[in-house]
């Protein structure tokens, strides 16, 4: 069995909750819950229906619920008019697509990418970005699909497990500034730590995601966010 896990995405400064990223998970026979064996063995009607029960929970208590999609995903026309017609049917909920693998804009790839991103653009599909400066997701990459680009993510987590931790406020001031520059949300992942927390508050960075905020859960599970934001309590 399957289920949507959710994470809460956070406005430090509003004391709010404004987006969830959705993850999928799969039910073992001991009845925990882990990443699923393979995520393209999963049928996208199956993902949806999900969607539609995450939706249903949720309401319009939040702006924003995001659904990772593949290259491969990103680029079939089924998928895109599949999510754009979710997206019509569940208004005034702003759906997300989270673009989660690198982007490599070549000649090969980017006439279906910049396809597909157009047509969500037009339709009404916010498209977010993930990894951002990350690997081959550099600016020169990525910068044709800004012009239809909501939201871009800078994860931390990337850097820590690189050994690379020194190089994040850096790099956070130089996507902040191209966050800026197109206009554009950026939501920063893998807050974790007090200090995480300390160094976007110094960036003035509002949107924020990570364990520090609260960790993937089942809608059932879901804790009250001034609490969380309050206490510095994580959510199990």
């Amino acid at each position: 069995m399957y289920q949507f896990f959710v994470q809460p995405q956070v406005d430090r400064y509003q004391n709010s909750v404004v987006g969830y990223e959705t993850l999928i998970r799969e039910q073992c026979d001991d009845g925990h819950w882990q990443l699923p064996a393979d995520f393209e063995a999963i049928p996208f009607d199956t993902q949806l229906l999900l969607l539609q029960n995450v939706v249903a929970k949720l309401g319009t208590k939040v702006h924003y619920i995001s659904v990772n999609l593949n290259r491969a995903q990103f680029i079939d026309p089924t998928t895109i008019n599949e999510l754009i017609s979710f997206q019509q049917k569940n208004r005034p909920v702003r759906l997300v697509a989270e673009l989660t693998e690198e982007v490599l804009i070549t000649p090969q790839s980017s006439q279906e990418i910049l396809a597909s991103a157009e047509l969500l653009d037009l339709s009404g599909v916010q498209l977010s970005l993930d990894d951002v400066g990350t690997g081959e997701n550099q600016l020169s990459r990525i910068q044709p699909l800004l012009p239809y680009t909501t939201e871009i993510k800078f994860a931390i987590q990337n850097f820590r497990h690189e050994g690379n931790q020194a190089l994040v406020p850096a790099k956070l001031y130089e996507w902040n500034a191209i966050a800026k520059s197109y206009n554009l949300r950026l939501i920063v992942e893998g807050i974790e730590t007090p200090q995480d927390e300390e160094l976007l508050d110094r960036l003035n960075i509002a949107l924020r995601q990570g364990y520090f905020y609260g960790k993937p859960h089942l809608l059932a599970c879901q804790q009250p966010f001034s609490q969380t934001l309050n206490s510095k309590k994580i959510i199990e």
